[in-house]
């Protein structure tokens, strides 16, 4: 089968987990004897191969590339996102369908495209299969989070709406609807999208299920945060409650940067304490090497957590948020506990339980591995979205 990926971004223009996700399953289904081609946008036209892969970077007709977003103008963007509902200027992509006749057409994160891109591949007849990594059908930010008032939103506010208009409306001709939770899934559905797709399920993201690092010894117990440091990701959140707590033997550790050098900036002269430390970027292993309990503290409701499965492949447990996708993949006294951030108290009670499990060697790393790599490994994924194709085309 020809398969056509299209998503927003790809290696080696690399933001967060979609581009991850999305370039594991092409280049898996090179592996097993499929043909994968890519669809990314770029500041320019041009093909290039990625481990094998075709990829098409192509410049978008919109007045910037959605890579640069965080460094443009706060005038530009209310425009480039109504350009971007139904962007019939990018006529490349009918161009690049025509040339290539795929089988199937895979759309998954499309800022930047537009879902034009499901139009021209109705006009061909071809099978459209979509994934749903982030909120872009319901939200011009594709977040659905308030940064002002720092809390999710409760419905689709005037705005959103407009915005989402043609989407919403195009959806209703997708073939297949994939989400990678099935609180993403379920949130478009409540809200009236795909009501004609006859294929609607959850596929988990895949994640390179990683071998056992050798622990550095230390006699406290290390907790850590990673990556963007960001109040929707709740680590003002944690630095707060942990500041206060006045623990022995505990430490905090923070890896990865602010979303502004400012703030990162903020965070670590309001948070100077001796045991917290802001580590800056790291590897995989040097942090799952120095860590013994990971906390995912998100408030906005993450589609799903990457960072959660990494963590587990690693044999370490997770104190999370009740947020989005996450509680999916938690096992509460197993391979972690889950916090209400909401509820008053509930992040300290549910602290002290997961200390108490750790010191007292309730977690077996063992079965929190074995959990990461029966559930989201790449081959299981493959497996999953080659069924999808398959039933597609009969």
């Amino acid at each position: 089968m020809k398969i056509l990926l299209f998503n927003t971004l790809y290696y080696p223009n690399l933001i967060g987990g979609a581009e991850k996700s999305v370039q594991l399953l092409a280049e898996g289904l090179l592996k097993e004897g499929e043909e994968p081609i890519v669809v990314t946008t770029s500041s320019r036209d041009y093909i290039d191969y990625v481990n094998g892969v075709k990829v098409y970077y192509v410049k978008t007709n919109n007045l910037y590339w959605a890579y640069n977003a965080g460094k443009e103008s706060k005038l530009k963007k209310p425009i480039w996102h109504l350009i971007d509902s139904y962007n019939f200027l990018n006529k490349k992509i009918a161009y690049i369908i025509e040339k290539e006749r795929p089988d199937i057409i895979h759309t998954n994160n499309l800022a930047g495209f537009s879902v034009i891109v499901w139009k021209f591949a109705k006009d061909k007849n071809i099978k459209i299969i979509h994934t749903l990594r982030d909120y872009y059908l319901l939200c011009p930010k594709s977040t659905m989070f308030n940064e002002k008032l720092n809390r999710n939103c409760g419905k689709q506010c005037c705005g959103c709406k407009l915005y989402s208009f043609p989407k919403k409306l195009l959806s209703q001709d997708i073939d297949a609807v994939v989400g990678v939770s099935k609180f993403i899934l379920n949130k478009h559905l409540e809200y009236g999208y795909f009501k004609n797709t006859k294929i609607k399920k959850h596929i988990y993201n895949p994640v390179t299920v990683s071998t056992s690092v050798d622990k550095n010894i230390s006699k406290n117990i290390r907790l850590g945060i990673i990556g963007l440091l960001a109040k929707s990701k709740g680590i003002e959140f944690v630095l707060d409650k942990f500041s206060k707590m006045k623990l022995e033997r505990v430490e905090l550790h923070i890896y990865g940067k602010g979303k502004n050098e400012n703030y990162e900036n903020y965070l670590i002269e309001k948070y100077s304490l001796e045991n917290i430390f802001f580590e800056g970027f790291k590897s995989p292993k040097e942090i799952f090497s120095n860590i013994d309990i990971l906390i995912i503290p998100s408030l906005w409701h993450e589609p799903f957590s990457r960072v959660l499965i990494e963590s587990y492949s690693y044999g370490v447990p997770v104190l999370a948020s009740k947020r989005g996708g996450i509680p999916e993949n938690v096992i509460e006294g197993k391979t972690g506990f889950l916090f209400d951030p909401d509820k008053n108290g509930d992040f300290h009670k549910k602290f002290k339980d997961m200390i108490s499990y750790y010191t007292s060697n309730k977690f077996d790393p063992s079965y929190i591995q074995k959990f990461a790599r029966d559930n989201f490994s790449i081959k299981n994924v493959l497996n999953e979205y080659i069924k999808i194709y398959s039933n597609l085309l009969k």
